[in-house]
């Protein structure tokens, strides 16, 4: 099991109580979640670059902020997860992590692939405009279309996405390229 985050803190304290059931059950098996995501601390794009260049394999509790369970949702559809808020108390903690310990050993064979949205050739051209810096005009008059027509698209993936603002679209668009860059090396 790998825990993933920056808040070294946070992520001790969740290894030893992992270490602390291990030893309550006898030291037996080890089925755990496949990752554990800590986002205290970190930004939209920090935490949309860390779930692309590490996905879930199998199981997977997210310890964010709870206004990211519904990207998380979206973005891992299908995935055996466990979201929870940063700020549980350590015995729900202890809780949420025996109840994924109990569905990791009764599903141990690891079945999850993420299936990140896909991109039109259309809208990959507008992404990568967008995080050069045009504007809405200088896109349409690049694609030879008018701002509404882009305006349309680029709702549309903001729909399509379930991002609640350009920043968060752009931060998700990056972190899909780079994730994708480490699954093709």
């Amino acid at each position: 099991m790998t825990v993933y985050g920056k808040d070294r803190f946070y992520i001790y304290g969740i290894e030893k109580i992992l270490n602390q059931l291990y030893q309550e059950r006898g030291g037996g098996s080890r089925a755990t979640p496949s990752c554990i995501y800590v986002t205290s601390g970190m930004d939209i794009v920090e935490i949309y670059a860390l779930y692309f260049s590490h996905p879930p394999v199998h199981h997977a509790i997210f310890i964010t902020d709870e206004r990211h369970f519904e990207a998380i949702n979206r973005l891992f559809p299908g995935l055996i997860k466990l979201s929870l808020a940063e700020n549980l108390g350590v015995e729900e903690l202890r809780q949420a992590l025996t109840i994924m310990l109990l569905l990791a050993e009764q599903n141990q064979r690891a079945g999850y692939r993420a299936a990140p949205f896909k991109f039109t050739a259309a809208e990959q051209q507008i992404m990568r405009l967008l995080l050069r810096g045009h504007s809405l005009e200088e896109i349409a008059r690049i694609r030879g279309v008018s701002p509404t027509t882009v305006s349309v698209q680029r709702n549309g993936l903001m729909k399509r996405t379930g991002t609640k603002s350009l920043l968060e679209l752009c931060s998700l668009y990056s972190a899909m390229r780079i994730g994708q860059r480490h699954a093709n090396t």
